[in-house]
C-alpha cells in the first residue's frame, strides 16, 4: 500500500511535523491502531529519522502487521522469554532474532522503524565492539582458517554433532562445515579447498540435501548470556539508533500494565535490566509522542492551559509515577466505531450509500483478488455502482477510518467481515520431515534379526571378519548368553523389538530352528491376512463414489484467500484429497499431523470444494462440544467471503434450535453441519451428504465407528489426527490406508520448551509470573473434579490479584462456553481446568500449560495436552509436575521422558510409536494377528506385510528371501568418510532397504553432497547393493564372489538350485554390476 495516497495531504499532520522538529512532546488520545499507523507513516515519509516504537506484547503483533503493509524497513527487537537469573535456556531462534536486529542497526544507511517491548528495551544488550567482533560474515572466496572457524564457533556456543538437525549446531566432515546459525531460517554448508570456501549451500534438515547455493552467510552467537555476563559495559539497544531518533508510545495504559507485570519479576533488582526512570532520562531530548486508545481524562487527572489553538492544548497528566507536560494533538481521523454508534448501523456497508452522498471518496483495501471480488458482488447487491469515488488499493489495516480534512473514507476488508488478525513471524525454513523407518539402537533396547531372532543390542565393536578384514559389527545378546556378531553392512536385518505388551518374548536361541519355524508360522498368517486387507480395500473400490470435477473459479479463489503461505505437506496432503476427489472411488484418507500444522486447512478446502463443485453437503464430527464450537467459529471466519450456510449441533443450543437445524439439513439448507457423537443420531438425515470429515478419530469409541462404517458407504470421507490410534497407524505404515503426513511446522513455531520438575510451589509461581509478564495467559491441568477448587485457591494464594476460572465436564455447557470464551477473550488469566481442554481450545496469547500429577496421564494424553500451548508464534513452556518426594512408576518415567525427547517438530508420529513401544502393540488387529506380532515384533511384521501385499498386487508368489551375499571386495563405509557409527549404521540399512537401483542412486548423490567426493570402498559397496536388490527380487538366497567366480543359489518353487559361475576380471572398464546380472540372468533361465 502506497501511503502517500492517503496521508500526504492532511493539512493538522504538517503542524504535528513542525511540533516534531521542535523535539516537543506531542500527546494523542482517543485513537486506534490503523490511525496511529496512518501518523507514523507520515512521520517516516516526512522527517526522514530513525522511529523507536514502545509497544506491548498485546499490541506489537497487530502494529506490526499495520505498519508492514506500508513496505518500510521495520524491526521488531523481541525479548527474552526467560529471565536471566533463571535455569531455563532462553530460545536459540529468539537470540539469533535478537543479533539479527543488532546487525541490522550496525549495518543500516536506512532510517529504521524498531519496535521494542519494555521488557525488551529494558533488557541490556552488548555494546557495538563486542558485537562486531562476536557475528561471522562469509562470502564464497574468502579465504577463513578452517580450524579458527571451528573455534569461532564453539567459543560462540555452537555445539558440535554428528548430523545438524537443529540451530545452534555444527558438523564437520572432511573439508565441509555444516552449520545452523542461530539467525538463519535453514541450516547451511560450507566446502572449503584449504583454507578458502569454495561454495555456500542451504539444505533441508530432514534429509540433509542441498537446496540452493547462496553468496554469503552471516553467523551469530547461540549463547547471548555468557556474552552479557562476561561483559561490564553492557549497553541498551538504544545505542544501536542514530541519535535524533523520535521516541513513540503505542499506548500508555497499556504499557503502564506490562511494565507492573514486569516488576513483579523483580528486574529492579537484576545487574542485567535497566531501570525505567534512566531509560526514560536516556531519551529526555528526543522528540516524543504519547499516543492512548482511551482518552487521557480517564487515565490521569489532566491540567490544560488555555491556548488558542484549534489543533493544540497544553496539558499535564501522570504516567509511570512521573508528570508529563506535553502538547494534546486534536487528530483529524474520525474511526468508524464512533462514527456508526451514532445510527446504530452494523455494517459498514449500509452506510456507503451515506459516504457517498457527502462526497466522500471510499478507498477500500484488500489482499487477495477474493476479497475485492467479495467486495464487488457486496457491492452490486445493494445496488452501489464503482464509479470514480470509489477506488480499490492492495493494502491491510485492522481497521477504517474517515480523514475529514482531505473527505476520503479508507475501509479495509477487515472492516467488513471482522476477522481475526493474527500475524505470523518466519522463524525457520519448513521443510517436510518424513516419517523414517530407521531408529538409533541404544544400548539394552530389545532388536529382531531377520535370520537369528530376539536379541539384546549391546552396541558397536571392531573385530577381523573372517577374510581378517577389521570390520565394525553390531553385537547382539541371545539366550544363555550367546552374541551374534552382525556386520554393520547388515544393520538392515537389525530392528528394534516391540511387542503386544510389556511382557516381552524370551531371548531367542540361537543355533535352535525354533526361530525359523516361528518366522514361517508368522509369514503364512501374514500372506493370508494381506489378502483380506486388499479385499476389504476392493471393496470399498466396488461401492463407488462421487466423482467431483476439476477446481471451479470458486475453489480457486477460495484457495488463494488463505492468508499464509501453505506448506509444502499442506499443498501436498490438499493435492492427495483433490485427486481422490476427482476419482471414481469413495476417498477414504488419513490426514496426519501435529497439532497446530495445519490440518483445519485442509479439511476446510475439502469441505469448501464439496459444497461448490459438487453441490453436496458436509458432515464434520467431532469428539467434544468444545471442539465443535472451535471448528464452528473457524469454519464460519475463513468462509466468511463466499455464501456457505455453516451450523452447529451442540447441547449449547436449545432442543428448538437443534430441531430446526436438522429440518433444514434434511432440506439441503445447510451445507455444513458440525457436532459431536449427535451427528451418528437416528434422527439426523442429510439430503445429500458427500463428504465426511472426523477430527481426532482415537477419541470414538468402537459403538461410534460402527455408526461411521455405515455412514461411509459411497461417501468421501477425510480423518484428521495428531497421534493416531495404533490400528490407523499401522495400516498408514503399509501402505494399506491412504495417508498425506504434515509433519512441517508452520514458518513461526517455536518449539515448545518441556520442563518435568517435582511439584513445587517456586517453580509454579515463576512459570505464571513469567507469562503474565509478557501478557500471556495459563492452562493450569488438574484433572479431578473434587480437588480442582482446593488446587486453585492454593495458587491463588501464592499470587495475589490473579484473574482465575475453573471449568471441568460436570460444569453446565453453557457455563463452560462463557468461561472458555472469555479466556480467548483475553478477560482471565490462568484457567484451571480438567482435560476437557484436551481438543479444541484454541488460544494464541495462552502459552504456559502447568500439568499438575502429570505422571497419571497417558502418552498420548500428555502430547494432545501440551499442544495447546506454542500454537503461534511465542516460544510457549510445558511443564510436567510430578508429586514431591515420591516415586514415579517405570511407565510414568518413559511418557515423561518421551515427551523430553520429543520438544520439537512433527512429534505426533514418534509420540505413537513411542507409546506402542510402552504399551505393546496388542489391539492392532486382534488376538491372531497379535500373536504374530509378539512373536516376531512390530517392525519386521509390517516389513513382512508389505512385502506381501506388494507381491499379491503384482500377482507373484510372496517372497521373504533375504540374499546373503559374501564377497571379498573392500565394499563398506569408511570411518574417515563418515565418522560417526550410527550415520553409518542409518546409511547400510537404508543401503539394505533398497528396493531399486534409483534409490541407490539417490543415496549416492546424498553421500557426495553431504560427505564429499565418494571413495572407492563406497562405490563397491553400491554395486552390491543393486547386485543384492536384484538377487532378492528372483529369491537368490545366497551370492559368494570369489577371484574369479560366483557362487549363487537360487530358490525356486520347492526346488533350490546352486551353479558356480566364471565372473570376468574386475576392472574400469567394465559394467560389473550388470555383467552379474547377465550371468545370472543366462544361467537361472531369468
Amino acid at each position: 500500500m502506497n501511503n502517500q495516497i492517503f496521508y500526504k495531504n492532511i493539512p493538522s499532520l504538517s503542524l504535528l511535523f513542525q511540533k516534531l522538529k521542535n523535539k516537543d512532546r506531542v500527546i494523542i488520545d482517543d485513537i486506534f491502531v490503523s490511525e496511529i499507523t496512518a501518523i507514523i507513516s507520515s512521520i517516516k515519509e516526512t522527517l526522514k529519522k530513525d522511529i523507536l516504537i514502545i509497544s506491548t506484547e498485546k499490541r506489537k503483533d497487530l502494529l506490526y502487521k499495520n505498519l508492514s503493509s506500508e513496505n518500510f524497513y521495520l524491526l521488531e527487537f523481541l525479548a527474552w522469554e526467560t529471565m536471566p537469573f533463571e535455569d531455563i535456556k532462553p530460545s536459540v531462534d529468539i537470540i539469533g532474532d535478537r543479533f539479527d536486529v543488532l546487525n541490522k542497526l550496525l549495518k543500516s544507511k536506512n532510517d529504521n522503524i524498531l519496535i521494542c517491548t519494555p521488557h525488551s528495551l529494558l533488557q541490556k544488550v552488548i555494546p557495538k565492539t563486542i558485537a562486531k567482533k562476536n557475528f561471522i560474515s562469509l562470502k564464497i572466496n574468502d579465504i577463513f582458517d578452517f580450524e579458527t572457524l571451528i573455534e569461532k564457533l564453539i567459543s560462540l556456543g555452537y555445539q558440535r554433532s554428528a548430523i545438524v538437525s537443529d540451530k545452534a549446531q555444527f558438523a564437520i566432515r572432511g573439508g565441509i562445515i555444516d552449520v545452523f546459525p542461530t539467525n538463519a531460517t535453514e541450516p547451511f554448508r560450507l566446502e572449503f579447498f584449504s583454507d578458502e570456501i569454495e561454495s555456500i549451500r542451504t539444505f533441508d534438515l530432514t534429509n540433509q540435501k542441498t537446496i540452493r547455493k547462496v553468496d554469503s552467510l552471516d553467523i551469530f552467537p547461540a549463547d547471548e548470556f555468557k556474552l552479557i555476563k562476561d561483559e561490564k559495559n553492557l549497553t541498551t539497544i538504544l545505542s544501536y539508533l542514530k541519535d535524533d531518533y523520535i521516541v513513540i508510545f503505542d499506548d500508555l495504559y497499556d504499557i503502564e500494565n506490562s511494565l507492573v507485570a514486569l516488576n513483579s519479576l523483580n528486574i529492579k533488582n537484576s545487574q542485567y535490566f535497566i531501570s525505567f526512570d534512566d531509560l526514560l532520562k536516556d531519551f529526555e531530548n528526543n522528540p516524543k509522542i504519547y499516543f492512548s486508545e482511551k482518552k487521557i481524562s480517564e487515565l490521569s487527572k489532566v491540567t490544560r492551559e488555555k491556548i488558542e489553538d484549534k489543533n493544540f492544548s497544553k496539558i499535564t497528566f501522570e504516567i509511570f509515577n512521573k508528570t508529563i507536560t506535553g502538547e494534546l494533538f486534536n487528530h483529524p481521523f474520525i474511526n468508524f466505531l464512533d462514527f456508526l454508534k451514532v445510527d446504530k448501523i452494523d455494517n459498514i456497508l449500509d452506510f456507503i450509500t451515506n459516504f457517498l452522498e457527502k462526497k466522500l471518496n471510499i478507498i477500500f483495501l484488500t489482499e487477495t483478488p477474493s476479497e475485492k471480488k467479495h467486495i464487488e458482488e457486496l457491492l452490486d447487491k445493494k445496488n452501489i455502482p464503482i464509479d470514480k469515488n470509489i477506488t480499490f488499493e492492495k493494502g491491510f489495516l485492522s481497521s477504517g477510518f474517515i480523514i475529514s480534512e482531505i473527505n476520503e473514507c479508507i475501509i479495509p476488508y477487515n472492516e467488513i467481515t471482522k476477522r481475526k488478525i493474527i500475524r505470523r513471524q518466519k522463524f525457520r525454513e519448513a521443510h517436510h520431515a518424513p516419517y523414517a523407518e530407521y531408529h538409533d539402537l541404544q544400548i539394552g533396547d530389545l532388536v529382531v534379526h531377520f535370520h537369528s531372532g530376539i536379541g539384546k543390542y549391546l552396541g558397536c565393536e571392531k573385530h577381523s571378519n573372517h577374510l581378517g578384514v577389521e570390520t565394525e559389527f553390531l553385537v547382539l545378546q541371545y539366550a544363555k548368553t550367546s552374541k551374534l556378531y552382525v556386520p554393520l553392512s547388515q544393520a538392515h536385518l537389525v530392528t528394534r523389538y516391540i511387542g503386544v505388551s510389556e511382557e516381552r518374548e524370551p531371548l531367542t536361541e540361537l543355533g535352535s530352528n525354533k526361530w525359523q519355524k516361528t518366522k514361517n508360522i508368522a509369514q503364512r498368517q501374514i500372506i493370508g491376512y494381506a489378502s483380506d486387507l486388499l479385499h476389504i480395500q476392493a471393496q470399498r473400490e466396488l461401492e463407488g463414489g462421487f466423482k467431483f470435477p476439476k477446481d471451479s473459479e470458486e475453489v480457486l479463489l477460495f484457495d488463494l484467500d488463505f492468508e499464509y503461505e501453505e506448506t509444502q505437506d499442506q499443498k501436498n496432503a490438499i493435492d492427495d484429497f483433490k485427486k481422490d476427489m476427482m476419482s471414481p472411488n469413495a476417498m477414504d484418507r488419513l490426514i496426519l499431523g501435529d497439532v497446530g500444522y495445519g490440518k483445519t486447512e485442509v479439511a476446510m478446502r475439502a469441505a469448501f470444494k464439496t459444497v461448490f463443485d459438487g453441490k453436496k453437503q458436509v458432515a464434520v464430527l467431532v469428539p467434544t462440544t468444545v471442539l465443535a464450537m472451535q471448528h464452528f467459529d473457524t469454519f464460519k471466519e475463513r468462509m466468511s467471503s463466499f455464501p456457505v450456510n455453516i451450523e452447529v449441533i451442540s447441547r449449547l443450543k436449545t432442543a428448538k434450535q437443534n430441531k430446526e437445524i436438522l429440518q433444514n439439513v434434511k432440506k439441503g439448507l445447510i451445507d455444513i453441519l458440525i457436532g459431536t457423537h449427535r451427528l451418528l443420531s437416528q434422527d439426523v438425515s442429510f439430503k445429500d451428504l458427500g463428504l465426511l470429515i472426523i477430527d481426532e478419530e482415537q477419541r470414538f469409541g468402537v459403538r461410534a465407528k460402527e455408526h461411521l462404517k455405515k455412514l461411509k458407504k459411497g461417501v468421501d470421507c477425510l480423518t484428521l489426527s495428531a497421534t493416531p490410534i495404533p490400528r490407523t497407524l499401522y495400516m498408514s505404515l503399509i501402505k494399506v490406508k491412504e495417508m498425506s503426513i504434515i509433519n512441517t511446522p508452520p514458518q513461526d513455531r517455536l518449539p515448545i520448551k518441556t520442563i518435568i520438575s517435582e511439584n513445587e510451589d517456586e517453580v509454579i509461581k515463576n512459570a505464571i509470573l513469567r507469562e503474565l509478564s509478557r501478557q500471556g495467559q495459563v492452562f493450569f491441568i488438574h484433572n479431578r473434579v473434587e480437588s480442582i477448587y482446593k488446587r486453585s485457591e492454593h495458587i491463588k494464594k501464592l499470587i495475589p490479584n490473579l484473574k482465575a476460572a475453573i471449568v471441568h465436564g460436570q460444569m453446565s455447557p453453557d457455563i463452560v462456553d462463557d468461561i472458555f470464551h472469555k479466556f480467548k477473550q483475553g478477560d482471565i488469566d490462568i484457567l484451571f481446568s480438567t482435560t476437557i481442554i484436551e481438543n479444541g481450545i484454541d488460544v494464541p496469547n495462552a502459552n504456559t500449560i502447568i500439568i499438575d500429577r502429570s505422571d497419571t496421564f497417558g502418552l498420548a494424553d500428555l502430547y494432545q495436552l501440551r499442544g495447546r500451548v506454542g500454537r503461534w508464534n511465542r516460544a510457549a513452556y510445558a511443564y510436567f509436575l510430578t508429586p514431591k518426594n515420591r516415586q514415579i512408576t517405570e511407565i510414568s518415567q518413559k511418557r515423561l521422558h518421551a515427551l523430553l525427547a520429543s520438544p520439537g517438530f512433527g512429534g505426533g508420529m514418534k509420540i505413537a510409536m513411542r507409546d506402542l513401544e510402552i504399551r505393546g502393540a496388542g489391539d492392532i488387529l486382534g488376538v491372531k494377528q497379535s500373536g504374530q506380532i509378539s512373536n516376531i515384533g512390530f517392525h519386521l511384521y509390517c516389513k513382512l506385510l508389505k512385502r506381501a501385499i506388494l507381491s499379491i498386487q503384482n500377482k507373484k508368489e510372496a517372497s521373504f528371501i533375504e540374499t546373503k551375499m559374501e564377497f571379498s571386495y573392500p565394499a563398506y563405509l569408511p570411518e574417515d568418510y563418515i565418522p560417526h557409527a550410527n550415520l553409518r549404521m542409518e546409511i547400510y540399512y537404508r543401503l539394505g532397504e533398497g528396493a531399486s537401483f534409483e534409490q541407490v542412486e539417490a543415496i549416492k548423490e546424498e553421500l557426495i553432497d553431504r560427505f564429499g567426493k565418494v571413495p572407492k570402498p563406497v562405490l563397491e559397496l553400491m554395486d552390491m547393493s543393486k547386485i543384492k536388490i536384484f538377487a532378492n527380487l528372483h529369491s537368490f538366497t545366497y551370492l559368494k564372489f570369489g577371484d574369479l567366480t560366483l557362487t549363487a543359489i537360487r530358490h525356486d518353487k520347492n526346488k533350490t538350485l546352486q551353479k558356480t559361475l566364471v565372473l570376468p576380471k574386475k576392472s574400469e572398464n567394465i559394467d560389473f554390476v550388470q555383467k552379474v546380472i547377465s550371468l545370472l540372468q543366462e544361467n537361472f533361465d531369468l
